[in-house]
């Protein structure tokens, strides 16, 4: 794996389930990817997931943030449009992986958002950046979209 990955960051948005997030936490880092943050993580996944989450990157030194808003995420990391991976039947643009694999070797900080609800981003965020889903027939939810997408940029 190259160090163009280090400029890669999985957010994981508006997450309730515990199991959601740490199998995501599991698929980024599993696959040897360094950089997950999750932005707004309520109830059992706020205080029971992230707590896992982070005990994972550490045993695998890796990098693992919370923020507040995926706002946040893009002021911080200084990223205009984010990559934001939406259900099949919410866009008809599907991503475009060689421009991911560019983007991505580019060495420009690159930004993959998954929603961690059981709806998906909400209109304001889809606005945020460039929403494109995966070549399927169902949402196959943040864990199944994360493995896709890194086992394809590995």
């Amino acid at each position: 794996m190259s160090d163009d990955t280090k400029n890669l960051f999985v957010v994981l948005h508006n997450v309730h389930s515990v199991s959601r997030l740490v199998e995501t936490a599991q698929v980024v880092y599993g696959l040897g990817f360094h950089n997950f943050i999750v932005t707004r993580a309520e109830g059992s996944a706020a205080q029971s997931g992230v707590p896992d989450a982070n005990r994972l990157a550490i045993k695998m030194k890796r990098n693992f943030m919370v923020l507040p808003d995926i706002r946040d995420v893009l002021e911080l990391f200084e990223v205009e449009k984010p990559l934001m991976i939406v259900s099949p039947v919410l866009t008809k643009d599907r991503l475009d992986f060689n421009a991911l694999r560019e983007r991505v070797s580019s060495g420009n900080k690159t930004i993959i958002a998954l929603c961690g609800g059981t709806s998906s981003f909400s209109r304001k965020e889809m606005d945020l950046g460039e929403c494109v889903s995966l070549e399927a027939d169902v949402d196959i939810g943040p864990a199944g979209s994360a493995a896709v997408i890194l086992h394809y940029l590995k």
